[in-house]
């Protein structure tokens, strides 16, 4: 297993619907089974810090907000990935929809897009209305300011669900990573195209995602910045991993 470059503790923060599962494979990849420590989907509950050798952890991931570094007695870093609200909405929405043990599927079964996406439920209200920048902020509330002080000083990476094979390339460069190669995971299946949404639709969805639109542009602003500082060497390198990996489409968890 590679160790990477690395002297931190990586946090990957695994937001819902933005390629999260597939990411967990290439970073299973990486590290021995002993050097990660697989969080609980209940943001709340505390790491069992005097069970865990954090001189072998090198990194933890899971459906964790901005805090949980906290709990952690060594340096440690964080690293995510953020979509297009647009997509990461419409796909939340289709993911409930085909999975009857999912805990929304009962209350999400029989309304249509639109009144997921307008409803009332604060169950609903948290995944639909600026949740990535809910999981940055670390806040109950989204918090644009803390999310993007957070992302300026405690993250080593933010990649773009839209940009995917770019966002592990660089992953690899910053953190040392070896073989990145991957099949999609955990793709929701049967949702239509964006472009078949109404326009009415996008537009709710926009509108209740002002803010993660604010984190999403400002992330993918330095993830080109990034690509851009490339040595040409590497850009070439990039190229081809983009290449090989393109026909694998776009459509991610």
């Amino acid at each position: 297993m590679n160790v990477g470059k690395q002297h931190s503790l990586i946090i990957f923060m695994h937001i819902p619907k933005t390629g999260g599962l597939t990411l967990r494979n290439i970073i299973d990849q990486q590290y021995s089974k002993d050097a990660i420590l697989k969080f609980s989907r209940d943001g709340c509950k505390r790491i069992p810090t005097n069970r865990v050798d954090f001189t072998k952890i090198r990194c933890l991931y899971g459906h964790n907000r901005f805090g949980i570094h906290e709990q952690i007695p060594i340096s440690t870093t964080y690293i995510t990935m953020l979509r297009d609200p647009i997509n990461r909405v419409i796909s939340t929405y289709y993911f409930i929809l085909a999975r009857p043990q999912n805990r929304l599927h009962q209350k999400v079964k029989n309304m249509t897009l639109e009144e997921f996406i307008t409803s009332e439920d604060k169950d609903i209200i948290i995944p639909v209305s600026n949740h990535q920048t809910r999981y940055l902020s670390g806040t109950k509330n989204p918090n644009i300011e803390k999310a993007l002080k957070n992302m300026e000083e405690s993250f080593k990476m933010v990649g773009i669900t839209e940009m995917y094979n770019e966002s592990v390339f660089l992953m690899k460069q910053e953190l040392g990573w070896g073989n990145i190669d991957y099949q999609k995971r955990n793709v929701s299946k049967n949702r239509p195209k964006h472009e078949a949404i109404p326009e009415s639709v996008i537009r709710l969805i926009k509108e209740r995602n002002k803010l993660d639109y604010i984190l999403y542009d400002t992330a993918k602003e330095n993830l080109i910045k990034g690509i851009n500082q490339l040595e040409e060497t590497l850009k070439k390198q990039l190229s081809k991993y983009v290449e090989r990996h393109s026909e694998m489409g776009k459509e991610r968890e």
